[in-house]
């Protein structure tokens, strides 16, 4: 099972790369990816497919619309590593 730190350090190397002008220290687990980090809904879907091939696994839309903070979607990668498909 991956660890909470882990994922966490990778999300955010992820969402630097995905999205212009979010600096890495910026981003906290407890921050709202709409209020706090601005991630619209493109951006949102920018991010998912990048969940997506990063951790090799599928996020249905409505998993995705769920991910409100940085913590519920690093808890939703290690959920979704750790289940054998």
């Amino acid at each position: 099972m991956k660890s909470e730190q882990s994922v966490y350090e990778s999300l955010v190397t992820l969402l630097d790369r995905t999205i212009e002008d979010l600096a890495p220290a910026d981003i906290e687990l407890d921050s709202d990816l709409k209020d706090d980090l601005d991630i619209d809904s493109l951006a949102r879907l920018e991010v998912v497919a990048a969940i997506e091939e990063h951790w090799s696994i599928k996020v249905p839309e409505e998993d995705a619309e769920e991910l409100r903070t940085v913590r519920q979607t690093v808890h939703y990668i290690i959920e979704a590593t750790s289940t054998p498909a």
